[in-house]
């Protein structure tokens, strides 16, 4: 089911291309930025790389503005914001356990990238 929707996806956004069955996970480029798309049956998992901090005086606001994004989740769609291993890119990530159907899958790739848009934007 993956890959039908995956393929339906790409039609709709008019990228060319298939996706061979055997790969559990595709990225795609959203606003300049890669995005997992992964088979994770029976449902799919998300997650970019949102990059390194802007380098500001006072990282501390971009640190709440993280921590109220996973506590309250402003802004995350369901996603859950991190940091790399050495602690200077963010992570966003996301889960859905069940798909059941394309407007399910189609609708959490949306409110994802919604989500990397706006906090690529802040980071």
């Amino acid at each position: 089911m993956f890959h039908d929707h995956l393929s339906k996806l790409l039609k709709e956004l008019n990228i060319e291309g298939t996706v061979p069955r055997d790969m559990a996970t595709v990225t795609l480029e959203v606003e300049g930025i890669g995005m997992d798309i992964s088979d994770a049956p029976p449902g799919i998992e998300l997650s970019a790389n949102l990059g390194p901090f802007k380098e500001t005086e006072n990282p501390e606001n971009l640190y709440i503005k993280l921590l109220r994004g996973n506590f309250l989740g402003q802004a995350t769609s369901r996603a859950v914001l991190g940091l790399d291993e050495e602690g200077k890119s963010v992570l966003l990530r996301s889960s859905y356990p069940i798909i059941r159907s394309y407007r399910e899958f189609r609708d959490a790739v949306e409110d994802f990238v919604n989500a990397v848009s706006f906090w690529k934007a802040e980071i």
